[in-house]
Order: C-alpha cells, then sequence, then structure tokens
C-alpha cells in the first residue's frame, strides 16, 4: 500500500463537499405558506375553491381543468400557489397565477376574486376568472343601460332578453 498523496486528499474532500452541497440544494426550501395565519383568510380561501363554477363542480376543479387541458396540449405551464390577501377588514382577495408557454413568450393569468366574509359574497376582479363564474355572477356590462332598441323591430328586441 502507497502513501497517500496530497492531490487524493483533495479530491476526495472536494467529491465530499460536492456531494454536501448537491444533498442540501435537493432538500424541499421551506417557504412561507400561502395563506396568512388568519382564520378569516382561510374561510375566503375555502369560500373561493368551493364556489361552484361555470363548466365545474368548484372553482378550484375549473382551474385544474384549465391546467389539465394546457397539459393534454402539450403546452408548457407554472401553477402557483392559491394566495389570499386582505384588502380592508373582512375583505380578502383570493387568487391563483398560471403561467403558459405562448408563440414567443410566457403568458400569465391570474384567477382572482374578491371575498366580503360578512355576507359571504364572491366578485371576480380578474379578467381570466369571468370565464369560470357561473353566467348569473358576472357583473354587468359597462354602459349596459345606455343600450337602446327600435321600438319597431321586435325580433331584435327579442334576441337579447
Amino acid at each position: 500500500m502507497g502513501s497517500i498523496s496530497s492531490r487524493q486528499i483533495i479530491g476526495l474532500g472536494l467529491l465530499v463537499l460536492l456531494a454536501i452541497v448537491g444533498f442540501l440544494y435537493s432538500q424541499p426550501k421551506a417557504t412561507a405558506p400561502p395563506v396568512p395565519n388568519d382564520p378569516k383568510a382561510e374561510e375566503a380561501l375555502e369560500l373561493v375553491r368551493n364556489h361552484p363554477a361555470r363548466n365545474a363542480p368548484t372553482l378550484e376543479e375549473a382551474v385544474n381543468r384549465y391546467v389539465q387541458d394546457l397539459e393534454t396540449k402539450g403546452i408548457q405551464y407554472h401553477k402557483g400557489e392559491w394566495q389570499v390577501g386582505e384588502e380592508q377588514p373582512g375583505v380578502y382577495a383570493v387568487r391563483v397565477l398560471v403561467r403558459e408557454k405562448g408563440f414567443n413568450e410566457w403568458i400569465q393569468r391570474e384567477f382572482a376574486w374578491r371575498v366580503t366574509l360578512k355576507d359571504k359574497t364572491i366578485r371576480v376582479i380578474s379578467l381570466a376568472a369571468i370565464h369560470f363564474m357561473p353566467f348569473h355572477e358576472l357583473p354587468p356590462l359597462p354602459h349596459q343601460d345606455q343600450i337602446s332598441f327600435r321600438k319597431g323591430n321586435p325580433d331584435l328586441s327579442a334576441q337579447f332578453v
């Protein structure tokens, strides 16, 4: 048996150091919870996630179906965690971000709702989330009160009833 050279000791030391660094980086990172430590924020999140959607049993299921549709089309995506923030006492904003790979760049869609806990109402506050809300819960169209119909054309007014 020959003696161990300093070159071998340094190489072995580097190998051990790389193994330790690799182990530390492979461990899951501790992240802050997406929901504040607030029972009201958790209630707002659950109200949104379990709220009926237009084409799915719940809003959470509608978001998941959207992501599954991206996956079946082979589109790269990243779905973020649900987030909750207090806008004012008793009023919370709840959102989830989905980023999808477009033709040249990434497209970010924010699905967001405002929850008023006093009366347990949920209002859509982002354009992307409108597609998941039931029609009867959508906000009125801007200037809807200014749309007029000619009295002499009953066929036209019947189309918009």
